[in-house]
C-alpha cells in the first residue's frame, strides 16, 4: 500500500502559502464603504509590515483571519497583496455589472434626487411629527419631573412615554423609508429595534422595522380607540351619572380662592352643585327624548323590511310554475336513450382503461426507482471502498508520523542525555583537579612557611649571639678600667 511519508524535520513547520487559502476563497458580498475600508486597513497592515520588519522576521497578526497566527514577513506580505488585488477585481466587477444592468445604488439615487422607496423624484417622504420639537419637550418635561407632586408627576411620565414612542416610531419610520431605498444587494445598519448598531441584509432588515413599526403602531393606536372608547361610555353614563365640564363649570367656584367663613364657603358651594345637578337632568332629559325617538324610528324600518320580505317570498312562490321549466321538455326517445347509454358505456371504458393504466405506470415506476436504487447501491459500494482505501492509506500516513515522531524524540532523548552524562564528566574531572590543586598549593605554602620560620629562627639566634659578645667585650673592658 502506497503512502505518504512526513519529514521529522517538517511536522508542524511554518504555515506557508497563504495566500492561497486567504479569506479571498469566501464568497462575500460586501459594498463600496466595506470594500474601501478593508482595502485602507490592508494597505496601512503592508506599509506597516514593510517598515518594522525585515523579509526574515515573524509577524503576529490577524487581519486575514479572526485568530492571531505567525507567519513570516515574505509570505505575509504576499498574502495582503493578493487579498488587496482581489477587493479591487470585485469592486471593479460590481461597478461593471450596475453599469451594464442599469442598476443604480443609493447613494447615487440621492445624488440624482430619485428615491426608490417613493418612487419619485425628488424624495415626498417626510416624518409625521416634528422630532426636534418632541425632543425638546421631553427635555423639558424630564427637568419638570424633579419639582412636583405625585400626581403632576404620574401624568408627566405618561406624556414621557407617549413622546418617546412617537419619537421610537419616527426613527424606525425613517429606516424602513432607507431601507426600502437601498439596492436589494446591499446591507443596512438597523439601530432603532435593539438601540445598538446591527448589520442584517436588505430583506431581513426590512421585515425586523416591518414588524417594530406595525408593533409601534398598533400600540398608538390602540391607546386611542381604548380613550376613545372609555370617553364615550362615560359620556353615555356607563359608569354612573356625569356631565362634560363646560365652560362655566370647568374651572374651580370663587370660593374655593376667595376669603371669607367656613359657613359662606359651604354655601357657595352648595349652590354649585346643585346647578351642576339641574344642567345634567336637563341633558339627561334631552338624551333620552332623543333616543325613544331613534327606537322608534329603528322598529318601523325593521318592520317596514321584514314585511317586504314576506311579500315578496309569498309573490316567488305564486309564480313558481310560471318560472319552471321542466314540464315544457319533451320526452326521450328510444335512440336517445341507447345514444345516452352508449356514451355513458364509453366513458366507463374510458374509467376503466385509465385506471389500468394508472396502475400500470406505478408498476413501471417502481421498477424504475428499484433499478435506480440498485445502481446507487453499487455506486456507494464503490464509493465505500475508495474511501476505505484512502482512510487506510490516511491512517497508514499518521502512523508513520507517529512512529516517526517517536524516533525523533528518543533520538534526540538520547543525545540530550550523552551530553548531559560528558557535561557531569567535565565537571568531576575539574573538581578533581581544583581539589589536588588546593592540595599541593596547601602542601607548597606550609613548606614555604617552614623555611621561613627555620630562616628567621637562626637570624634571631645570630643577633642574639652577636649581642652577647657584644656585652661581654664591653664588660671585659669595664672590668679592666676598674682594676686600672
Amino acid at each position: 500500500m502506497k503512502s505518504t511519508t512526513i519529514p521529522i524535520t517538517g511536522r508542524r513547520s511554518m504555515y506557508r502559502g497563504f495566500a492561497n487559502t486567504t479569506s479571498s476563497d469566501v464568497d462575500v458580498e460586501l459594498n463600496e464603504t466595506d470594500i474601501d475600508s478593508r482595502a485602507t486597513h490592508l494597505l496601512e497592515e503592508i506599509h506597516r509590515v514593510r517598515r518594522n520588519h525585515g523579509e526574515n522576521d515573524l509577524v503576529e497578526s490577524n487581519m486575514l483571519q479572526q485568530v492571531e497566527q505567525t507567519f513570516e514577513a515574505e509570505d505575509y506580505l504576499r498574502a495582503l497583496d493578493s487579498e488587496v488585488d482581489r477587493l479591487l477585481r470585485s469592486q471593479a466587477m460590481a461597478k461593471r455589472h450596475r453599469i451594464s444592468t442599469g442598476d443604480v445604488n443609493y447613494l447615487e439615487c440621492q445624488n440624482d434626487k430619485h428615491c426608490r422607496a417613493c418612487n419619485s423624484s425628488p424624495c415626498k417622504w417626510s416624518p409625521h411629527c416634528d422630532a426636534d420639537a418632541l425632543a425638546k419637550r421631553r427635555k423639558s418635561l424630564f427637568g419638570e419631573i424633579k419639582s412636583v407632586d405625585d400626581r403632576r408627576k404620574r401624568q408627566i411620565s405618561e406624556e414621557i412615554q407617549v413622546i418617546s414612542a412617537k419619537l421610537k416610531l419616527t426613527l424606525v419610520d425613517t429606516e424602513l423609508h432607507e431601507a426600502y431605498a437601498a439596492n436589494d444587494n446591499e446591507t443596512i445598519t438597523v439601530r432603532s429595534i435593539h438601540g445598538f448598531p446591527a448589520t442584517l441584509n436588505r430583506v431581513d432588515a426590512i421585515a425586523a422595522l416591518e414588524h417594530e413599526h406595525n408593533r409601534h403602531v398598533g400600540s398608538i393606536v390602540a391607546k386611542k380607540v381604548v380613550d376613545d372608547v372609555l370617553i364615550w361610555m362615560l359620556d353615555g353614563w356607563y359608569f354612573g351619572q356625569y356631565s362634560k365640564p363646560s365652560s362655566s363649570l370647568s374651572n374651580p367656584p370663587p370660593s374655593f380662592v376667595k376669603r371669607g367663613s367656613l359657613l359662606e364657603k359651604a354655601n357657595d358651594i352648595q349652590m354649585h352643585s346643585n346647578a351642576a345637578a339641574l344642567n345634567s337632568l336637563a341633558l339627561h332629559e334631552e338624551k333620552k327624548a332623543k333616543l325613544a325617538s331613534m327606537q322608534t324610528t329603528t322598529k318601523y324600518a325593521l318592520f317596514c323590511i321584514t314585511f317586504s320580505y314576506f311579500r315578496a317570498l309569498h309573490l316567488v312562490r305564486q309564480q313558481k310554475e310560471a318560472f319552471s321549466l321542466s314540464r315544457s321538455k319533451p320526452p326521450l326517445s328510444n335512440e336517445r336513450m341507447k345514444m345516452i347509454q352508449e356514451h355513458k358505456n364509453c366513458v366507463g371504458r374510458q374509467q376503466r382503461l385509465e385506471y389500468y393504466m394508472r396502475k400500470a405506470r406505478v408498476g413501471e415506476k417502481r421498477k424504475l426507482q428499484r433499478i435506480e436504487q440498485e445502481r446507487l447501491e453499487k455506486r456507494r459500494i464503490s464509493q465505500f471502498e475508495d474511501m476505505n482505501r484512502l482512510a487506510m492509506n490516511r491512517l497508514a500516513a499518521i502512523v508513520q508520523r507517529v512512529y516517526r515522531g517517536y524516533l525523533g524524540r528518543k533520538s534526540v532523548e538520547n543525545l540530550r542525555l550523552e551530553r548531559q552524562k560528558a557535561a557531569l564528566a567535565l565537571v568531576f574531572l575539574n573538581d578533581c583537579a581544583t581539589e589536588i590543586e588546593r592540595a599541593w598549593r596547601g602542601y607548597c605554602g606550609r613548606r614555604d612557611a617552614e623555611r621561613l620560620r627555620r630562616e628567621m629562627a637562626e637570624f634571631l639566634f645570630l643577633l642574639r649571639r652577636q649581642e652577647a659578645a657584644a656585652e661581654e667585650d664591653e664588660f671585659v673592658i669595664q672590668l679592666q678600667s676598674v682594676q686600672d
